[in-house]
């Protein structure tokens, strides 16, 4: 299987695209959990709220990041493919860059 760089650049671009905003939720989710960014707000909100609202929050922020059962383990194996191949796509793309950048001051 011989791909082109134009293949592998269009999938490259189509898989960032696509995983995004799952990465994106993973990051804030995961911030959130780790340092409580938005403790202070949330305290202040929290106050005027009930206990119920306040594990509600807790739970779905939890969840997801974590994404427990079969979803969240497709979830994240699904993101962990895209991020591997986002990678080494990438390095070959920059390496394609480089080998061509080099031949044309050869010349």
């Amino acid at each position: 299987m011989n791909m082109e760089i134009r293949d592998i650049r269009r999938w490259h671009r189509r898989m960032g695209i696509l995983l995004a905003p799952f990465l994106f939720l993973q990051g804030l989710s995961g911030l959130i959990l780790t340092y409580g960014v938005f403790t202070q707000v949330a305290s202040t909100l929290a106050e005027n709220s009930p206990e119920a609202v306040q594990t509600a929050w807790s739970l779905i922020i939890a969840k997801m990041h974590h994404g427990p059962g079969l979803f969240g383990w497709i979830y994240h194996s699904l993101i962990g493919i895209g991020l591997l191949w986002m990678t080494l796509s990438g390095a070959w793309i920059w390496w394609d860059l480089r080998r061509r950048k080099k031949v044309s001051l050869n010349k």
